[in-house]
């Protein structure tokens, strides 16, 4: 059975570990119910990706190359003085 450490930590059983999809690294949220603690693995959203920034935002438009980005800034930096 686990215990509890001079420093707080907890062993988490290694069929929990599986059976939660838990990694190093996975933040975890606790919550007191009663003389009970509960534990969550914190969900993230994977939609918040770099990859999927489009998708953050609902951007639905047509995407342009980091030539045409270039351009579109040069050409406002020209236009600006």
């Amino acid at each position: 059975m686990p215990t509890l450490s001079v420093y707080g930590d907890v062993h988490i059983p290694e069929n929990l570990i599986h059976a939660l999809g838990l990694k190093p690294g996975t933040e975890l949220a606790f919550e007191r119910q009663g003389d009970a603690i509960i534990m969550r693995p914190v969900k993230t959203n994977k939609v918040s990706q770099v990859d999927a920034g489009p998708k953050i935002l609902a951007y639905t438009g047509s995407t342009v190359t980091l030539e045409e980005m270039d351009e579109a800034i040069a050409k406002g930096a020209a236009q600006s003085l």
